[in-house]
């Protein structure tokens, strides 16, 4: 059971988009943008995670076909080591 707001209940819905829910642990859901200060943070998240070049990953089918890490696993080391090739490079 969960408690909210005086409310004890397993699902508490806030709106139709906002949801809290207690299935395996604690979740809220929140089904439209998020805006703080101005600022929509799923936007920021992914703006962040392209400037890291980091790739999207799918972690459902990780499970499904563990070859998919691998790979991803694979190219953030040959990555790495470019990358140290080039600091070396430049320090020259």
């Amino acid at each position: 059971m969960t408690s909210w707001n005086g409310i004890t209940s397993s699902n508490i819905t806030i709106a139709d988009d906002v949801s809290i829910s207690k299935a395996k642990a604690m979740t809220m859901r929140i089904d439209y943008p998020l805006v703080v200060k101005g600022r929509d943070v799923m936007q920021e998240l992914d703006e962040m995670r392209d400037a890291l070049l980091l790739i999207k990953r799918d972690v459902d089918m990780e499970a499904k076909y563990p070859k998919l890490k691998e790979i991803k696993d694979e190219y953030e080391a040959q990555l790495a080591k470019y990358k140290t090739f080039d600091i070396l490079k430049d320090t020259k």
